[in-house]
């Protein structure tokens, strides 16, 4: 929950949630759906946009968040319900913008998501998601590339879809999205502390070790080399997320049968 907070309230992904608000392009009296919302704050800043005859519909998986979200933004334009990837509660072509910012990569099967999206919005409708690719995940890391490369696998498998960057783009396109923009966006942490905030390195280095995959001795000395590295004002941190935009095409007659036809036609779910 604390590396939560410390991403919510940083400079590199508050402005690209700023650009996703901008992607959405968002009228007034919108009806916007807004994906994992967490305690709200998003949900609030969308409705700003599409105030003041439109509403914002916030989801999230987990109650406790919800919670702290109703008591501190449900008004009578904006609501929200706990989803956990089942959106059958939101009928067919019912909204003009959704946004997911970080969701699908704890999610086992993401494209199920992404066609519950395309069901959900209005022919015309925009979707914009940003997810992370941990593959492309990079520390300068000491000695044998191996034992890093293991340490930062290990961080990657421990999403279910940690290399859902890539895979945006195809995934979107296969349930019938068009226009997709593909916008990377890169953030070098130069400060081990503001790394370490975030992506909690050392301590992945210790799991790592308690795991079996490298031995202690190979933490502990990749641990230290990081922090001799910081003290020299050496230290190299590259997080990579891609913010992709997509519509619905507006000649949509009937969901049901595009996306029956997609499906049928699917050569890799993945």
């Amino acid at each position: 929950m604390q590396g939560l907070t410390v991403i919510r309230n940083h400079p590199f992904f508050q402005s690209v949630k700023e650009e996703s608000f901008h992607l959405l392009l968002i009228n007034a009296g919108y009806t916007i759906l807004d994906i994992g919302c967490g305690i709200g704050q998003d949900a609030r800043n969308l409705v700003h946009l599409c105030s003041p005859e439109g509403n914002v519909i916030g989801s999230d998986i987990s109650f406790s968040v919800l919670s702290k979200a109703r008591n501190d933004y449900a008004g009578h334009n904006i609501s929200f319900c706990q989803m956990n990837g089942q959106y059958q509660a939101i009928k067919d072509n019912s909204c003009d913008a959704i946004r997911e910012d970080r969701v699908l990569q704890h999610v086992i099967n993401p494209k199920q998501i992404i066609r519950e999206m395309f069901r959900i919005l209005k022919p015309g409708g925009r979707c914009v998601l940003f997810e992370p690719d941990w593959g492309a995940f990079l520390v300068d890391g000491y000695g044998s590339s191996r034992i890093t490369r293991d340490i930062l696998d290990f961080w990657s498998d421990k999403f279910a879809c940690g290399h859902i960057g890539r895979k945006l783009r195809r995934m979107c396109l296969s349930v019938g999205f068009t226009d997709l923009v593909v916008i990377p966006k890169t953030y070098i942490f130069t400060d081990l502390a503001e790394a370490e905030s975030i992506f909690t390195l050392s301590e992945n280095a210790k799991l790592v070790a308690i795991s079996g995959i490298v031995t202690a001795g190979d933490a502990e000395e990749y641990i230290r080399f990081l922090c001799n590295r910081d003290k020299e004002g050496k230290f190299f941190c590259s997080f990579t997320g891609y913010l992709v935009s997509g519509k619905k095409p507006e000649n949509i007659k009937n969901y049901r049968i595009l996306q029956h036809f997609l499906i049928f036609n699917e050569v890799n779910i993945y």
